[in-house]
């Protein structure tokens, strides 16, 4: 019983350090795209910044996300810009930044370097501590 009990254990540990290391691996690949990327271009310097992936098509953007950047952009007013990609009109971006689901957001520093990536829905709360410790 306990053997089983480490094994678990142990296989969970595994899996917890693969999801950070690919988490790492997909931060610094996007911060390598992010110093030249098209779409940091319209980005205002010093400022933290969300970058968002959705398509029209996404149910969990329409009624999750984009609520949640609204309240978030309602609450912190000019502390953060908001850029918006929609994935569809431009899948060139989307594979630049690896992006495999929507939406997706990162959150990027003053100097524009990715420090979180966001896979599915970030509520309001997540992305306002993501964005207040890179501000």
């Amino acid at each position: 019983m306990l053997e089983r009990v480490g094994v678990a254990v142990a296989l969970l540990a595994m899996g917890y350090l693969a999801h950070r290391l690919v988490r790492c691996y997909l931060l610094w690949r996007a911060a390598q795209q992010a110093e030249a990327d098209p779409l940091l271009r319209q980005a205002q310097q010093n400022m933290p910044t969300v970058l968002y992936f959705t398509t029209p098509n996404c149910a969990p953007c329409k009624y999750a996300q984009r609520p949640a950047l609204a309240q978030l952009q309602q609450e912190m007013g000019e502390r953060f810009q908001l850029i918006q990609v929609d994935a569809t009109e431009d899948p060139a971006a989307a594979t630049r930044w690896q992006v495999q689901t929507v939406p997706t957001t990162f959150v990027l520093d003053r100097s524009g370097k990715p420090t979180q990536v966001n896979h599915g829905v970030a509520d309001a709360t997540k992305l306002r501590q993501q964005i207040q410790t890179v501000a």
